[in-house]
């Protein structure tokens, strides 16, 4: 998912991403910076925690398809969580 999908996703816009190394999920653990959120400037880092579905979960019924979205969370941080840098748009 890009970060236009997951702008529309959640009504927001995102202009950067903290790629870190430490990050054993960055597919379902992103780190983006807002700029937009309801058509209102902010200025925020956020933590996406989002899950995918897998086989398993689409033979339970609990999803339609593979790799379909059946979770996603945020929270605002200042700081990433994996390696500790202070989180700046650069």
């Amino acid at each position: 998912m890009n970060l236009i999908e997951l702008g529309e996703m959640t009504d927001c816009e995102y202009d950067a991403e903290h790629q870190c190394q430490q990050n054993a999920y960055p597919k379902f653990d992103r780190l983006v910076h807002c700029s937009v959120s309801q058509d209102e400037p902010v200025d925020a880092w956020q933590l996406h925690g989002i899950h995918y579905a897998d086989e398993e979960e689409v033979a339970m019924g609990e999803a339609e398809a593979v790799g379909e979205i059946i979770y996603h969370s945020m929270i605002l941080v200042n700081f990433c969580p994996f390696c500790g840098a202070q989180l700046k748009v650069e």
